[in-house]
């Protein structure tokens, strides 16, 4: 801890790495999407300035949400900044299939259905173990 802060100094420092951290991870995700081409072997990753511009411009347009999901107090201020940002998760994952031949979608999907299944288990198994601890640390009290 750096001397001289406060608690509300650090959360302050945290919540703000934290912001701009997924605001910047988010607009990486749609500076990749702008740069993302249809070649005939495949795809390629096109760098330009554009991309460039669409990191910076994708970062700021995300900051509000991140914003109201970790600084907002109204509970339906987070929630409606949480759903814009599973929605551009979700636009952001789907988006690239247009790039994929229509005779292998079966087989992306598939695996699309395959990794959600897994991702869907851990999530659970993070959810139990977030409430074990919960449940010891309130029996500790």
């Amino acid at each position: 801890m750096l001397s001289g802060m406060t608690g509300v100094s650090d959360d302050r420092l945290l919540n703000g790495i934290v912001i701009g951290g997924f605001s910047g991870a988010f607009g990486l995700v749609i500076a990749s999407l702008q740069a993302l081409r249809r070649t005939a072997t495949g795809f390629a990753i096109d760098l330009s300035w554009w991309t460039v511009v669409t990191l910076l411009a994708g970062a700021v347009a995300m900051a509000p949400f991140f914003y109201l999901i970790v600084m907002s107090e109204r509970p339906v201020l987070r929630r409606g900044a949480l759903a814009v940002v599973v929605l551009v998760g979700i636009v952001s994952f789907f988006y690239p299939m247009r790039i994929v031949p229509h005779d292998r979608l079966r087989f992306v999907f598939t695996g699309l259905a395959v990794a959600a299944a897994a991702l869907s288990v851990i999530s659970c198994l993070l959810l139990l173990l977030h409430h074990f601890f919960e449940q010891d640390e309130q029996s500790q009290k």
